[in-house]
C-alpha cells in the first residue's frame, strides 16, 4: 500500500514540476532531482516543440510570401516604386502573378513627368525573376526583363540645359532596390520628334537593351523605321550606343524595296536641342519607297547617293537630310505622260517623238528635307536626246487653310479620297486604338483608372495624326519652276507653235519655261493649256 502511495506521489510531483515551466524543470533536474536522463528528456521535448513551432511559423510565413503578391498593398508599393524609378507621374500594373520563381505582368502603363525622358510607356506580357523574398530584404535581382510588346513616346529634348541633365539622369540612373541586366522586347514601337511632320518612329522591332559601361547598348532587328520622307524602311540591323554624351548609331542597315539605306557615323549629341550629325547612304532605292503615295503617281525610278544629316529632334524643322544626288548607272527618274498635263499636250503637238515615259538617266540635283518639306535645287537632268530639265522645286504639306479652302476641296475626282480612315486602320488590326475597345479592356481588368483612358486617347490621337498626314500628302503643294528642252524638230508640223517657241540656234533645241505652282495634280497645267490653245488655233477651232 505504501508503494502505491509513493508511486502516486511521484506522479503528482512530476506533473507539478512539468507545469512549472522549462527553466524550473531544468534547475530541478540539474540539482539532482531528476538526473541527466530527465534533463535530456526535457531538452528533447523542448527542441521538438520549438521545431514544430518553427515549422508552423515557416509555413505561415511562406503562405504569406506567396499570397502577398495578390495583395493590393503589394501592387500599390510596386506601382509607387516603378513611378519613382522612372521619374514618372503615375504607373499602373495590371494582373501581377508569381509562377515558378518568375513574375508575370499582363500590362504596365506609365505616364511620364517633368523629370522623365518619355511622355508615355505601355508594355504587355512582361516576365522577370522574382525570388520569394523579393521586395522584402536586399536588392531584387530581376535578371532580364522580357516583354511581348512595348510602346513608348520619347521626348525629343528639353526646355533648358538643366532640364536636359535631369532627363539624362532618369535614363542612366541605377535602381537601388531593383537590379536588372537587360531588357528584351519582341515588338517595340518607339516614337520621337517635335511634331507629327518632323517625327520619327521605330515600329514593331525586336529590341535587346543591355547595360554598358557608359550607358545602354541597344540592338533592333526587324520592324520598320521612319524619319521625314524616309518612311517604312525595313530594319535589317540597327545598333545604338546610348550614353550621357548622346546617341551614336554604330550600325544602321535597312531595306527599301530592292535597294538599301545605310547610316554612316550617325550621332545625336545630348542637350536641350539634341543635334544630329552623320550621313545616310542610298543604293538603288525606289522613289516609291521614299515619297508619299500622291507623288509616286507622277514620278518613279531609283536613286543612289549620300545625304548629310543635321538639325535637331526638338525643333520645328526637326531632323534634316541634305546633299547632292547623281544619277549613275542603275539610277533613273521617270515621268509618265498620263500623269503630267504638259506631256499630254506635247504628245499632241509633236508627231515625231514619244512622251509616254520620260526616263532621266543622267544628271544631278541638290535635295534638302526637313520641317515637312522637300527642296530640290540645282536640278540638271537629261533623258537622252528627248528632254533636258534645269531649275528648282519645293514640295511641302498644305496648311490647314489650304486644306479647308476651295483648293483643298476640289481635287480631281479621278483620285482616291484624301481622308480614308479604313485604309489606315486596316494596317493596324492588332492595335486597340478605339476608345470603346480601351474602355472594355479597362473594365475587364477591373481597374477603371484614368491612366488607361488617357493612354487609349493618346493612341487614338496618334492614329488620327497619321491619317491627317496621309490626307495632307494627297494635297502636297509645289512651288518653283524648271526649264525643259525638247528636240528642235518637235513643232515642225505646227507653224504657230514653232513661231511661239523658236529653236535655240546655239543648242538646236526648243526651250520651254515651266512654272511650278499649286498641287501636284495641277503642275504644268498652265503651260499645257497654252500649248493646247495654240494647237486649236492652228486647227481653226
Amino acid at each position: 500500500m505504501e508503494a502505491d502511495q509513493t508511486q502516486s506521489f511521484n506522479q503528482k510531483l512530476s506533473q507539478w514540476i512539468a507545469s512549472q515551466g522549462f527553466w524550473f524543470q531544468l534547475r530541478h533536474s540539474m540539482s539532482g532531482g531528476g538526473g541527466w536522463a530527465m534533463t535530456f528528456n526535457h531538452l528533447t521535448r523542448l527542441a521538438f516543440k520549438i521545431l514544430i513551432a518553427l515549422l508552423v511559423a515557416a509555413a505561415v510565413f511562406g503562405m504569406w510570401l506567396i499570397k502577398r503578391v495578390d495583395s493590393a498593398h503589394f501592387v500599390t508599393s510596386l506601382n509607387n516604386g516603378l513611378a519613382k524609378g522612372l521619374s514618372a507621374s503615375e504607373a499602373q500594373i495590371v494582373e501581377l502573378r508569381r509562377t515558378q520563381g518568375d513574375a508575370q505582368i499582363r500590362r504596365i502603363v506609365v505616364e511620364g513627368g517633368d523629370k522623365s525622358y518619355f511622355r508615355s510607356l505601355d508594355a504587355g506580357n512582361i516576365r522577370f525573376k522574382m525570388p520569394l523574398m523579393a521586395g522584402l530584404a536586399g536588392q531584387w535581382k530581376a535578371g532580364t526583363l522580357q516583354a511581348k510588346w512595348l510602346e513608348m513616346e520619347v521626348k525629343g529634348g528639353a526646355d533648358s540645359a538643366d532640364q536636359a541633365k535631369v532627363l539624362g539622369d532618369s535614363v542612366f540612373r541605377d535602381w537601388e532596390a531593383f537590379d536588372f541586366s537587360s531588357v528584351e522586347v519582341d515588338e517595340s514601337s518607339i516614337r520621337w520628334g517635335y511634331s507629327q511632320r518632323t517625327a520619327g518612329r521605330i515600329e514593331k522591332s525586336r529590341m535587346i537593351a543591355t547595360r554598358s559601361p557608359d550607358g545602354w547598348h541597344l540592338v533592333f532587328t526587324g520592324g520598320r523605321f521612319s524619319q521625314n520622307w524616309l518612311r517604312d524602311l525595313a530594319i535589317e540591323s540597327l545598333t545604338v550606343e546610348l550614353s550621357r554624351s548622346g546617341i551614336h548609331i554604330k550600325d544602321g542597315k535597312f531595306k527599301c524595296g530592292e535597294g538599301t539605306v545605310a547610316f554612316r557615323d550617325l550621332a545625336v549629341a545630348g542637350g536641350e536641342k539634341p543635334q544630329v550629325s552623320g550621313k545616310v547612304e542610298f543604293t538603288k532605292v525606289a522613289l516609291s519607297s521614299l515619297l508619299p503615295e500622291a507623288a509616286t503617281r507622277i514620278v518613279e525610278g531609283t536613286i543612289s547617293g549620300e545625304l548629310g544629316a543635321s538639325g535637331s529632334t526638338n525643333t520645328v524643322d526637326g531632323i534634316q537630310f541634305e546633299g547632292d544626288l547623281t544619277l549613275t548607272e542603275g539610277s533613273m527618274i521617270s515621268l509618265r505622260e498620263e500623269r503630267i498635263e504638259l506631256f499630254k499636250s506635247l504628245a499632241l503637238a509633236d508627231r515625231f517623238h514619244s512622251y509616254r515615259k520620260i526616263d532621266f538617266n543622267r544628271g544631278s540635283f541638290h535635295v534638302k528635307t526637313g520641317g515637312g518639306s522637300m527642296k530640290l535645287t540645282s536640278v540638271d537632268l537629261m533623258a537622252s536626246d528627248l528632254m533636258t530639265m534645269q531649275g528648282r522645286m519645293d514640295v511641302r504639306y498644305p496648311t490647314d487653310q489650304e486644306l479647308s479652302g476651295p483648293e483643298g476641296t476640289n481635287l480631281p475626282a479621278k483620285f482616291a479620297p484624301v481622308f480614308d480612315p479604313k485604309a489606315t486602320t486596316e494596317n493596324n488590326k492588332g492595335d486597340d486604338l478605339s476608345l470603346s475597345k480601351a474602355g472594355k479592356a479597362s473594365s475587364a481588368n477591373g481597374k477603371g483608372t484614368e491612366i488607361f483612358d488617357r493612354r487609349a486617347q493618346e493612341r487614338l490621337n496618334d492614329q488620327l495624326r497619321q491619317e491627317d498626314m496621309i490626307r495632307r500628302s494627297q494635297s502636297l503643294r509645289c512651288s518653283g519652276g524648271v526649264r525643259i528642252s525638247i528636240p528642235g524638230d518637235a513643232f515642225d508640223r505646227n507653224l504657230t507653235l514653232r513661231e511661239t517657241f523658236p529653236v535655240d540656234p546655239g543648242s538646236g533645241r526648243i526651250a520651254l519655261d515651266v512654272p511650278l505652282d499649286g498641287t501636284l495634280f495641277e503642275l504644268t497645267r498652265r503651260q499645257a493649256d497654252e500649248i493646247n490653245k495654240l494647237i486649236e488655233k492652228r486647227e481653226g477651232r
